[in-house]
């Protein structure tokens, strides 16, 4: 039937994203890439992430994921590549006989219990803001890791801004997301444009040219649970050592 009005809607954005990383003699390396994000009103959702090289003569790397409910299936793709793999999705409720039961809070040891309770953040809400044109919310996240819990000889303080859409038929969309981490660095992911219309069906599906590997469906759905917020998509195992 027709989404009611406080389904999904289908929209395309575009954000940048820059990770500054501290290195040991005090220098940093700044990682940069682009990430397009495409919904459209059945739920399909396609993710392109390309990196930005550090040298002129290196190749741009686009990694592509698709979660499909329509076909049932989960694709990821590399460019230039020309391989897409296409993985069906878990059947709901299927294969959840060999489950290991939940942790329960008597199997996690007292010293990480402890850990956590130490470094339970400090939330803030920051108001509202429009970015790019978005209606958001914001809340700065801060923890602190007290000196000697990591073996740290001073108090590391971890500070996370998180501003997301407020309309429903948005739920999950983050406009900004500002990590500043005093042990690893800085990371920032900013909406750079948004078009609030449906995508083009063609982004949901590996190029023509592409050879495609058609994987049956995990063989434990245990982690998979329907309607999560972001898609399982399946990551391709390590390599083997040498």
């Amino acid at each position: 039937g027709n989404p009611s009005p406080a389904s999904r809607l289908p929209y395309t954005a575009v954000f940048k994203i820059s990770r500054v990383q501290k290195l040991v003699n005090g220098s940093t390396i700044t990682h940069e890439s682009t990430e397009v994000v495409a919904l459209d009103a059945q739920g399909r959702r396609m993710t392109a992430t390309t990196t930005v090289p550090l040298s002129g003569d290196q190749t741009p790397i686009t990694r592509v994921s698709v979660s499909d409910p329509v076909s049932r299936t989960n694709s990821i793709w590399t460019v230039p590549d020309k391989k897409a793999t296409v993985t069906a999705m878990p059947t709901p409720g299927a294969a959840r006989t060999g489950c290991a039961p939940p942790v329960t809070a008597s199997v996690i040891s007292n010293s990480t219990l402890q850990r956590v309770q130490r470094e339970k953040p400090t939330v803030e809400d920051l108001g509202t803001e429009t970015i790019q044109g978005i209606e958001t919310r914001g809340r700065r996240f801060t923890t602190t890791t007290p000196a000697g819990t990591i073996g740290n000889d001073a108090p590391l303080v971890r500070t996370t801004e998180t501003w997301t859409a407020i309309a429903p038929g948005l739920r999950g969309l983050m406009a900004r997301d500002v990590t500043d981490d005093q042990q690893w660095g800085k990371m920032t992911k900013e909406l750079t444009n948004f078009t609030q219309a449906e995508p083009d069906a063609s982004v949901f599906q590996p190029p023509a040219d592409y050879e495609i590997v058609n994987k049956p469906a995990p063989g434990s759905a245990c982690f998979a649970e329907e309607g999560t917020e972001s898609p399982a998509v399946p990551i391709p195992p390590p390599p083997p050592p040498q």
